[in-house]
């Protein structure tokens, strides 16, 4: 498939943590609890959840037509329906299904397919708005697993702004690719499409043809470099420390960088040789709504023939050390390669590389 994620040459680690998201002001919102069990007879033998019950109408007309539409960071890559497997197959279920999503509601529908490979596997779930309301900048908590099994997501947070995914117009099908964190891979791959259970809540979102400027939105979700607190309690800037200042470059050409909903580790092809060995840069990405501190994860890092660099290393970002990693934020840490597995280290490229992040935990700043 033609969507393998792959940023300026950089390893993408995803922290794969369950967030609880806040709400925005002045945004529109819908409350539910829905938990649904698909049955044999269902659409498409797929999964639904709606962010409100369904009410069922013998009188109501017939369903609008629904279009699929892939996301603006699709489209802005020029990826096409023509030239891409993944939208190919997904244009044709809506196609062949267009009776998908309920009435006068937003419902999120597993389609069963997925794309990448442990430890960066995500499902292609699919967006439908059967509303007259077009949509942008929209949050919301998932959950979502198999009946009697473990959950893949447990009231996740997830927010798809304008800037990336685009405007969800009224009775369009838009594609989302969530990720599955690596400890439930085995659960999301037994999972039988037919006997889920699946329940949004909060969801809110902006109207798209509203007054509301959206070039403050893009702003909002602008990455910004962070300097950790133990450099700016030193009086280090972007302006007079070179290496921040190359960090910095780096945030502000590749905006993209980074996993939505989510807290990324990228390797930035940055590194120091010193009389103690190598050192080697990382950065932490907090694209998700929720401010951290006191961060902890397992770190691993090596080749896909199992040879690791680091091997469920584990890793501290104390508050006293990096401070605040607020949404949006980008954060730089550094990580000495043994000596013994330098040669190794250099040897990896984004074509053979293989990466996780496990365990992660952090307190949340209130």
């Amino acid at each position: 498939m033609n969507k393998m994620l792959v940023f300026i040459g950089i390893a993408a680690l995803l922290a794969g943590c369950d967030l609880i998201g806040n709400t925005k002001d002045e945004s529109s919102s819908q409350e539910s609890s829905s938990i649904i069990k698909a049955s044999d007879d269902s659409v498409s033998q797929t999964a639904a959840a709606s962010t409100s019950e369904m009410n069922s109408d013998e009188e109501k007309s017939a369903k609008e037509v629904l279009s699929f539409v892939p996301q603006t960071d699709e489209i802005n890559k020029g990826l096409t329906i023509e030239n891409d497997e993944v939208l190919s197959t997904l244009q044709q279920m809506v196609e062949e299904d267009q009776d998908m999503g309920f009435d006068d509601d937003v419902t999120i529908i597993y389609s069963g397919q997925t794309f990448g490979k442990t430890p960066n596997l995500s499902g292609v779930f699919l967006i439908v708005n059967r509303t007259d309301i077009p949509m942008k900048n929209m949050e919301f908590t998932y959950t979502f697993g198999g009946i009697d099994r473990k959950l893949i997501f447990d009231k996740k947070a997830f927010r798809l702004t304008e800037e990336n995914f685009g405007v969800l117009e009224p009775n369009t099908v838009m594609p989302m690719y969530l990720s599955i964190p690596s400890e439930s891979e085995a659960a999301f791959a037994a999972l039988d499409a037919k006997q889920v259970i699946e329940e949004i809540n909060a969801f809110n979102y902006d109207i798209a043809d509203s007054s509301s400027d959206s070039s403050e939105t893009i702003d909002q979700d602008q990455l910004f470099l962070k300097l950790p607190k133990q450099n700016s309690d030193k009086g280090q800037t972007i302006d007079n420390n070179p290496l921040m200042a190359e960090f910095n470059q780096l945030v502000i050409e590749h905006p993209e960088m980074g996993f939505e909903n989510d807290v990324t580790v990228l390797y930035s092809q940055l590194y120091d040789k010193t009389d103690n060995g190598v050192l080697a840069y990382f950065l932490v990405i907090n694209k998700t709504m929720v401010t951290m501190e006191d961060i902890s994860f397992n770190f691993s890092y090596g080749t896909e023939n199992n040879e690791m660099v680091w091997d469920q290393e584990p890793y501290t970002m104390t508050k006293e050390i990096f401070g605040v990693l607020e949404p949006n934020a980008v954060i730089p840490m550094t990580l000495s390669v043994p000596a013994d597995k330098e040669t190794l280290f250099f040897s990896i490229t984004e074509e053979n590389v293989q990466t996780s992040v496990d365990k992660f935990n952090y307190q949340i700043v209130k």
